[in-house]
């Protein structure tokens, strides 16, 4: 399989991670991926959360979707050179975890530079599908 990619502008305003979630629902049950779709989708929403409340100035973020065979990447470019941090974990906050939570559903994450500001990227590991080519026909020996 090759890749498969979508991208899409999200507003970079506290309706945007509300908006990166539709978007990534719609696009999960496309590709047939709806068990990773609420892991994917509270990523997209904090990736946008923190853009948006650390790298202001723009109207939007480009948000991109991209299936590889056994992975799915999400990454978020924004308008800011600042990678972000997993903050040390205060429980007097109420905010602060994003990249935690990001961190801990990822195979793996960062941020690489680009002109005019950052990309974030994760990468989710996809879950063992069923064989669809051939439904109601048996995948298993005989």
């Amino acid at each position: 399989m090759g890749q498969w990619r979508v991208s899409a502008d999200i507003p970079a305003t506290v309706h945007g991670p509300a908006a990166a979630r539709r978007v990534v629902d719609a696009v999960m049950r496309g590709w047939r991926l709806e068990p990773i779709s609420p892991d994917a989708q509270l990523v997209a929403s904090e990736l946008v959360s923190n853009a948006i409340q650390h790298a202001p100035g723009g109207d939007s973020v480009e948000l991109e979707l991209l299936r590889h065979a056994d992975s799915l990447r999400i990454s978020l470019a924004d308008g800011s050179a600042l990678k972000p941090i997993v903050a040390a974990l205060d429980h007097s906050r109420r905010r602060g975890r994003g990249m935690r939570i990001v961190e801990a559903l990822a195979s793996r994450w960062g941020a690489d530079h680009r002109p005019g500001g950052k990309r974030v990227w994760v990468d989710l590991p996809l879950p063992r599908l069923p064989d669809v080519t051939h439904p109601g026909r048996p995948t298993g020996g005989l």
